[in-house]
């Protein structure tokens, strides 16, 4: 009976020990096949969920194979990442298509716009072709007939039309050239420049200036910009602001001067200077403000406007310019109108093709808009007519003598 106690101890440490390193061996596969591929499940991380025997027999198993489970794992995995790498591209293993890079894609994006913008630009310019054309037929044709031409446009009225857009050509290289990027700047002098290349190139050109400048200032250690020989924007604006700073200062030296001989205080406006100027020029600000105050109670309380005033200042000279401005603006728009009047008049559907639907869906609403105002307008006369008295003789003897109107008079009116 010994014997066998010992004999079932003995086993017993035998199958916890085979437990033991079935776990160890599992948790190492599964690391594996973690590091591996991550996508991959391992075959020995999954116990099953049964009874006592069903567990022994698997850890049986992993003892019985200690030797040879690392091997088939590692098989295993990189297989399975093998058949991944095949089949990532597409379904069938196939090769992997190259992934295309943003700055193509903006390359590509860019070039769409400014295709797009170059059929825009062609389509606005036979329009805008066509409406020239017809505007400079109606200019010559007034001017045949002594009538000054009827414009819709500011930009007609001045005289300078815009025949070419700013960017075709900009829109056409960057097509041609495959989505690169074309600057304004990049565009020729010649034939291609618009406005906003010649911004863009002053822009430019006053940084690179500016940058020269001051590596011309460094390379030659001197400290402020404006006591370089070959001075950039930063030199010639200091040099402008320290030369108002020396007048100032000269003026308030040679007013302190006088000052400490007279005994009395000087104004800055008695010494001449910039300080001085100001002065003066706020002095008249506030004494015409109180004229105009005068004046206003000299006119029963009418405001008085600062240009209207008495004496003249700053703020008169300001509003001065300001109304004639306004006033010739005003009276160019109302030109304008008039003529936009006359221009939208001159192609009505109803004038020009009466017999279209449009033509003669206007004449009908046209018609019925006026139908109320005939009518009013007809019982006014009717009220006028009814509402005289008949002439005297004098006035009937005015009316005889009249010469007789002819019917080719009355046709000529009509006309």
């Amino acid at each position: 009976m010994k014997t066998i106690g010992s004999l079932t101890a003995l086993l017993c440490a035998f199958q916890s020990a085979a437990m033991v390193m079935g776990l160890s061996l599992c948790s190492s596969g599964r690391r594996r096949c973690r590091s591996a591929a991550p996508r991959v499940q391992c075959s020995t991380g999954t116990l099953p969920r049964g009874g006592a025997g069903t567990t022994t027999a698997l850890f049986s198993s992993s003892s019985s194979t200690n030797g040879d489970s690392n091997v088939i794992i590692d098989a295993v995995v990189e297989g399975k990442t093998a058949g991944l790498a095949r089949g990532d591209g597409e379904v069938g293993g196939g090769v992997k298509e190259p992934r295309q890079r943003k700055r193509d894609m903006f390359k590509q994006a860019l070039k769409d716009l400014s295709t797009l913008s170059l059929l825009d630009y062609k389509w606005r310019s036979a329009l805008f072709k066509k409406n020239e054309a017809e505007r400079q037929e109606e200019a010559w044709m007034a001017a045949m007939m002594g009538e000054e031409p009827a414009y819709a446009r500011p930009m007609d009225a001045s005289g300078k039309f815009t025949h070419e857009l700013i960017g075709r050509q900009r829109a056409r290289r960057i097509a041609e050239s495959d989505g690169e990027l074309i600057r304004p700047k990049d565009l020729s002098r010649t034939d291609e420049a618009g406005p906003l290349s010649e911004l863009e190139r002053k822009a430019v050109q006053f940084l690179n200036d500016l940058s020269d400048s001051e590596v011309r200032r460094v390379q030659s250690g001197k400290l402020r910009p404006k006591d370089c020989e070959d001075r950039g924007p930063l030199g010639e604006a200091e040099a402008k602001a320290v030369l108002v700073l020396d007048k100032v200062v000269e003026s308030e030296k040679t007013r302190m001067k006088q000052s400490r001989l007279s005994g009395q205080a000087v104004r800055p406006i008695d010494v001449p200077g910039p300080l001085g100027e100001l002065e003066r020029y706020v002095g008249d600000i506030i004494r015409s403000e109180k004229q105009r105050a005068r004046d206003r109670d000299a006119n029963e309380g009418k405001l008085v406007r600062p240009k209207d005033a008495t004496l003249t200042s700053g703020l008169g000279e300001a509003e001065r310019r300001a109304v004639e401005d306004w006033e010739m603006l005003k009276k160019e728009e109302k030109r304008r109108l008039f003529n936009l009047r006359r221009f939208i008049s001159e192609r009505r559907p109803m004038e020009s093709d009466a017999d279209s639907p449009i033509g003669v869906t206007e004449a009908f609403a046209v018609g019925l808009f006026r139908g109320p105002r005939l009518l009013a307008a007809v019982a006014d006369r009717v009220k006028e007519l009814m509402a005289s008295e008949e002439l005297g003789e004098k006035d009937k003897d005015f009316i005889r003598s009249l010469p007789p109107v002819q019917s080719k008079d009355l046709k000529d009116d009509q006309i």
